[in-house]
């Protein structure tokens, strides 16, 4: 045999190898969902969905966390997504000099490389003690605006940067001014990876824990308010597994997993139909 066969027998082998630990992580990932959602589907109804939490006592219910997770969830989306496209766009189209390119991307890195806990220190410190903001909705919002502003600014830039460079170069032949450049063929053209992109930010934010116990609390306000404490699905089944004093926590937590899932698996999928509503490429984006 070859040196040529010799390396197409190790790249075979490799391939099987690769394909059995992908499919054995896959059978351990799909029995711990399985799992999951066997234990918490039972628990699932209307009151559960729509009644407040109980401390100690049984059937309580998620209604506040459910309805805190969708508003700080959307909240935090339309505040960073906005600042993280206008930082993509001066990234790939206007950006001066490769110095300050360069400087920009490594400080992207470094915050998109952030342990959340210690980013929740510096919010806790600087949002609730230094400004005397309380833990709230309003807070926790902000805080998973900051959370979420790097990996937006990474996806929006890559989804920019997939454009390809001569439908730019074919705009400014026909005149077009690169503003015009920018908004009637780049934007348009990375519209479908944006909307991927998104629908994988909806589903990270959805299961942010450690940020929002220092910023938002671990407990509902008596009524829904921007500055009443914010518990979310993902502070709520931490607290239920963790500290929780009700006789059926087991089974609230699992409820409360089980909807977390759907919500996570809903903005993965929406993303997806809206990618491909818009026109999504046959070659996907790779985050």
């Amino acid at each position: 045999m070859g040196r040529a066969g010799a390396t197409a027998v190790r790249a075979g082998w490799v391939r099987r190898l690769a394909a059995g630990l992908a499919g054995l992580g896959l059978m351990g990932l799909t029995a711990v969902l399985a799992e999951l959602v066997a234990q918490g589907v039972p628990h699932l109804n209307w009151h559960f969905l729509t009644a407040a939490p109980s401390e100690f006592q049984p059937r309580g219910g998620i209604g506040p966390e459910l309805v805190n997770t969708v508003v700080m969830v959307l909240a935090a989306e339309a505040l960073s997504w906005p600042l993280a496209w206008a930082a993509a766009i001066w990234r790939v189209e206007y950006a001066p000099r490769p110095t300050l390119v360069r400087v920009y991307d490594l400080l992207l890195m470094a915050f998109q490389s952030l342990p959340g806990i210690a980013l929740a220190l510096v919010l806790f410190s600087v949002l609730v003690i230094d400004w005397g903001w309380p833990l709230s909705v309003a807070t926790g919002t902000v805080a998973l605006a900051v959370l979420n502003w790097p990996v937006a600014a990474v996806l929006c830039q890559e989804a920019m940067a997939r454009v390809p460079e001569a439908w730019r170069e074919g705009s400014w032949a026909l005149g077009a001014t690169r503003f015009q450049t920018l908004t009637r063929i780049v934007i348009p053209a990375a519209l479908p990876d944006l909307a991927a992109g998104l629908g994988l930010s909806l589903a990270r934010l959805s299961g942010e824990t450690a940020v929002l116990i220092f910023t938002a609390g671990v407990n509902v306000g008596p009524q829904w308010g921007w500055f009443e404490p914010g518990e979310t699905l993902a502070v709520h089944l931490w607290y239920v597994r963790t500290e929780g004093l009700m006789p059926d926590r087991g089974a609230v937590a699992a409820a409360t997993g089980t909807v977390l899932l759907a919500l996570v698996a809903l903005g993965v999928l929406g993303g997806r139909w809206l990618a491909r509503r818009l026109g999504a490429p046959k070659e996907p984006l790779r985050f």
